[in-house]
């Protein structure tokens, strides 16, 4: 059985944790021996768990002791963090987003080649059913060429958000366009491939956040065209809403993983209706996880989430903030 440390205890450790500890009770393939947190108190409660407040001295006493480190740390420590336990040794998942640059993330992959271990960044929706379903409809060419496709998330908050607030400060979290906005970018390029340009008009609804809100318009060649929309600043959201549609030149495809109204149909040409709802339920962090997982111990590329799109999600997210310091101009790609 792998063995896995984890550094930084906070809000998305959660989903971690529960899927760590479904597969303790499954009897592997990796069960987390060490947690690392500035905060003590993140760490109350590990029993049996090897714990530390500082990264240096973990990954200084884990070497030969852990096969992989799970980061989940703020975004601007990503690339920092991740660099170093792969020149110390160890194998690295990274939360999601990659960094908060391009360069930063580039820095990454060439240190995943140069020392030879497996880096993924978590970019969880592609470990869900319901998103699978959807790539393998615009691979297989049931529903004919993809025509267009529109994306759009929200998060109902103008409240504190994370530890002293880092979320709200996009210096180190790149806002909304980074942190929540790019599981929708991750997705279009894992679809669709990287566009030939872009063009973004985006706002910043909270002093300092950076892009808050915004609408993206993706240009590809061959007369397909994609839209995505984001705000996380909406008071009192009722829906949290997750959505997105494919239309192809025979249906289409619509899912909704909003809280409470949740919605999967494939809708062919003749207004045949197929419910795929069934697929909204898979444990993604868990499948995410464990592929992974499976991927350090087989000594396998992780070919479903490779680093290298990871660094194209975010260099796509750089030409967004770049067409929205110009209000909206094209961006090549």
């Amino acid at each position: 059985m792998l063995k896995a440390g984890l550094i930084g205890n906070g809000g998305i450790a959660r989903s971690h944790n529960k899927a760590y500890a479904r597969m303790r009770t499954e009897g592997g393939p990796v069960a987390v021996e060490a947690y690392c947190d500035i905060r003590p108190e993140q760490l109350a409660g590990l029993d049996g768990a090897r714990t530390y407040t500082d990264i240096d001295t973990m990954l200084a006493s884990e070497q030969g002791r852990l096969d992989y480190i799970d980061v989940c740390l703020p975004t601007y420590l990503h690339a920092e963090v991740a660099v170093k336990a792969m020149r110390a040794g160890f194998h690295v998942l990274c939360e999601k987003p990659m960094a908060l640059n391009h360069e930063l993330a580039r820095e990454m992959c060439r240190t995943a080649l140069a020392t030879g271990r497996t880096l993924m960044v978590g970019h969880v929706n592609r470990f869900m059913d319901d998103r699978r379903a959807i790539r393998d409809l615009c691979r297989s060419g049931e529903l004919g060429r993809v025509r267009s496709a529109e994306f759009y998330r929200e998060g109902g908050s103008r409240e504190p958000m994370g530890y002293h607030n880092w979320f709200r400060d996009g210096k180190l979290s790149g806002g909304a366009m980074l942190d929540l906005h790019i599981h929708d970018v991750d997705l279009i390029v894992w679809l669709f491939g990287l566009p030939q340009a872009v063009s973004a008009a985006a706002a910043t609804v909270i002093p300092g956040s950076g892009y808050d809100a915004m609408s993206v318009n993706y240009f590809y060649g061959d007369r397909t065209f994609v839209h995505a929309g984001c705000d996380w600043t909406i008071r009192h959201d009722t829906f949290n809403t997750r959505a997105m549609r494919v239309n192809f030149e025979r249906g289409y495809v619509f899912c909704d993983r909003s809280p409470g109204r949740q919605a999967f149909v494939k809708v062919a040409e003749d207004g045949t209706v197929t419910d795929l709802a069934g697929l909204l339920g898979s444990d993604f962090f868990y499948n995410e996880i464990r592929y992974y997982a499976t991927c350090v111990a087989e000594g396998r590329e992780v070919a479903d989430c490779p680093p290298e799109q990871s660094a194209e999600a975010v260099r796509l997210i750089m030409a967004e903030m770049a067409s929205a310091d110009r209000n909206g101009a094209r961006i090549e790609l």
